[in-house]
């Protein structure tokens, strides 16, 4: 019977993995029929095709992105005695060494960071799992630590549950920045005002379809900034993670159930805090109103309340 067994991500496997494979075959595809068009008519012929070659390379790129994904996002299973990577079976008493958490290579046109678990062989192979492809990594992560590491039995660890009244009379510490003056506030505020002004000032007679298409924009819009713009307070015995925009979101952490805190960025995100517990649940916040000051202030408070940070992204 297993005790375990990997899904992979609906999002952060399926929809990236679709999104990207459609935008890349389409692109491709556009590049090779305006090639074939365009470069018969017009170019010399030593020229003929260019862009139709390079079409047919962004559609291979398209197929790749399917197969480097999925050879990277083999389905585990684990059982007592056995832990099954894609079509290889290891046995646990084969494992030398496991780490748990950090930045492991995503093999893909280059190399790039992505939090993942190392699993080292007595052979002297290693396999890498990483962390997004799957929505229950977490379970894998925690059976390694107790078996393999701790030579433990395997029990399924919870979080703590925590009333959102317990912190609200604790003295806090506020960890934020202007969202006024942030790139990403004046990003959002900037172009709402943009379009409200101009609007008010034309008293511009919108048709329905102009009404419709710049409500579901702005939703949008808001939505996507508000994920830059969290912010942080931390107290006694927790850290809270708020919302510049949503404001009545809120998301509790008891200090004792975090295992470690991890300071990144990814592509063009601003920084972000990536929280992951004692169950090796992780979460990631990005936080563009803060400045690199602020985080590193935030790092010794949290490193003087006994907890772990992995700073990857910021100069101290």
């Amino acid at each position: 019977m297993n005790l375990i067994e990997t899904r992979r991500h609906p999002l952060k496997f399926y929809a990236t993995l679709a999104f990207g494979f459609l935008f890349l075959f389409a692109l491709g595809s556009f590049m090779i029929f305006i090639g074939i068009e365009k470069e018969s008519n017009v170019q010399s012929e030593s020229k003929k095709y260019i862009m139709a070659i390079f079409g047919v390379l962004v559609c291979l790129l398209a197929f790749w992105m399917v197969y480097s994904y999925w050879k990277n996002s083999p389905k585990i299973t684990v059982d007592k005695y056995n832990l099954k990577i894609g079509n290889e079976t290891f046995r646990l008493n084969s494992i030398k060494d496991v780490i748990l958490t950090g930045k492991m290579p995503f093999r893909f046109i280059i190399n790039f960071p992505m939090e993942g678990t190392a699993i080292l062989f007595n052979d002297g192979r290693d396999i890498i799992l990483f962390d997004d492809m799957y929505s229950n990594s977490y379970e894998v992560k925690s059976f390694l630590e107790q078996v393999i590491i701790n030579k433990q039995e395997f029990k399924i660890n919870t979080s703590k549950k925590i009333n959102s009244n317990e912190p609200r009379f604790e003295n806090s510490e506020i960890f934020k920045g202007n969202q006024f003056t942030s790139l990403r506030g004046i990003s959002l505020w900037g172009l709402i005002g943009f379009f409200t002004i101009l609007f008010l000032v034309k008293e511009t007679n919108l048709k329905l379809g102009a009404i419709i298409f710049f409500s579901v924009f702005g939703t949008f819009w808001v939505v996507l900034h508000s994920w830059f713009m969290h912010y942080f307070e931390l107290t006694k015995k927790f850290l809270i993670v708020r919302n510049h925009i949503f404001v009545w979101k809120m998301k509790i952490y008891d200090i004792s159930d975090i295992k470690e805190i991890v300071f990144e960025t990814q592509g063009k995100q601003p920084n972000c805090m990536r929280v992951i517990t004692n169950d090796f649940k992780n979460k990631l916040y990005p936080a563009g109103t803060l400045k690199d000051k602020t985080w590193l202030e935030m790092k010794k408070k949290l490193e003087s309340k006994g907890i772990q940070v992995r700073n990857e992204c910021i100069y101290e």
